[in-house]
């Protein structure tokens, strides 16, 4: 990450990591923080808790929900991660206090954090795709992030929610609203075939957002719950098979032509050139899972020969946040149930190891840095 990011950001949480700056203190007690050592070591610490500065607001941490980029952080597989480090970006609280100036928000409020912080002044960040910001980090990776008890930030990263929406539950917003980005890039209409691949937490908000589309959905997994739990979800079609073997059910379900859209969830060499073969000609590909894997077998000539458009998604930006926040508040997208296990901040690691040992098994866990 550019120094300037560090410069940038310096009044955000964690620009100055443990070790690395100074921490500004408070008249509070002390407050807890999980920091990541090291991969697979958690130390739980006692710091002074955080004083706003203007503009910002101090949010006491309820609930932060661990995904698969937390995991790779936790067993030291995701690149360029400067240890130690205070995972943790899908998450809600309550607003504690408000600095000088500070405006969106105020003290009592549920929250949603957006974790896409940006420096406001770049190319990107002036043509209003702050998720493509040039000096981007990360809340929880280049950023402290929220497996702690208490963060300030700028107000802007704030979004309000209904008192009424459980903020376990909630942590799900911030997926959906990346989910939500992606799908505004492909343009699904009504009538149009979709293939989801994997029914993870992505692939399940992925295969609802696409029904309320009025698309027609497949839904792939290899695990029957999830399947089950997709056809809940309107799902018309749910397939147990691997994305290789079901190029010739998609076929068969859109009656030879192929789907308008393939969604791949699930990342790697495999999935890619599956998706490509189940796509008709024109359709188009979201490689929206995040994978490092090289694809040796890819070939620009499907490209050219049925006009396909493999379009890439990033995170979300901010104006994807509202919305939604009203699907689930409207009932649209119903994410209790989501939630597979929650954990207290002190039992962080045993959080990761069971989502390590079990992902076949689960959805979200939660950290809950309000219990004891």
């Amino acid at each position: 990450m550019p120094p300037c990011f560090f410069l940038q950001f310096s009044g955000i949480p964690g620009t100055s990591f443990i070790g690395r700056g100074l921490q500004r203190q408070s008249m509070k007690q002390s407050t807890r923080a999980a920091v990541l050592a090291a991969p697979r070591h958690f130390d739980l610490v006692d710091r002074p808790a955080p004083v706003a500065a203007a503009g910002e607001a101090i949010v006491r941490i309820s609930s932060t929900a661990v995904c698969h980029t937390d995991l790779s952080i936790f067993t030291g597989d995701h690149p360029g991660v400067r240890y130690p480090v205070v995972l943790g970006h899908e998450s809600t609280g309550i607003v504690e206090s408000v600095g000088e100036g500070a405006s969106g928000v105020k003290a009592g409020q549920h929250v949603i954090i957006n974790p896409i912080i940006s420096c406001g002044h770049c190319d990107s960040c002036k043509r209003g795709e702050q998720q493509l910001c040039r000096n981007a980090g990360l809340f929880g990776r280049e950023v402290e992030g929220s497996m702690c008890e208490y963060v300030h930030l700028p107000t802007r990263y704030l979004h309000t929610l209904p008192d009424s929406m459980s903020l376990a539950d909630a942590t799900l917003i911030e997926t959906l609203a990346t989910v939500r980005h992606a799908q505004n890039r492909l343009g699904i209409k009504a009538g149009e075939s979709v293939v989801v691949l994997g029914q993870g937490t992505t692939g399940l908000l992925h295969t609802r957002l696409a029904v309320i589309a009025g698309a027609t959905v497949i839904a792939i997994s290899r695990t029957k719950w999830k399947l089950d739990m997709a056809t809940r979800m309107g799902a018309q079609h749910a397939l147990d098979i691997s994305a290789e073997k079901a190029v010739d059910e998609v076929l068969r379900l859109t009656g030879g032509s192929g789907a308008d859209i393939v969604i791949d969830t699930a990342g790697g060499a495999a999935t890619l050139m599956a998706s490509i073969e189940m796509l008709r000609p024109g359709g188009r590909l979201s490689p929206y899972a995040v994978s490092h894997e090289c694809c040796s077998q890819f070939t620009t000539f499907p490209l050219y020969f049925k006009e396909i458009s493999i379009i890439g998604s990033r995170a979300l930006n901010p104006t994807d946040m509202a919305p939604a926040i009203e699907l689930v508040a409207n009932g649209q997208i119903d994410v209790a149930g989501f939630v597979s296990a929650t954990y207290p901040l002190s039992r962080a690691a045993d959080a990761f190891d069971e989502y390590e040992r079990n992902p076949g098994k689960v959805l979200r866990i939660v950290i809950d840095s309000t219990a004891n």
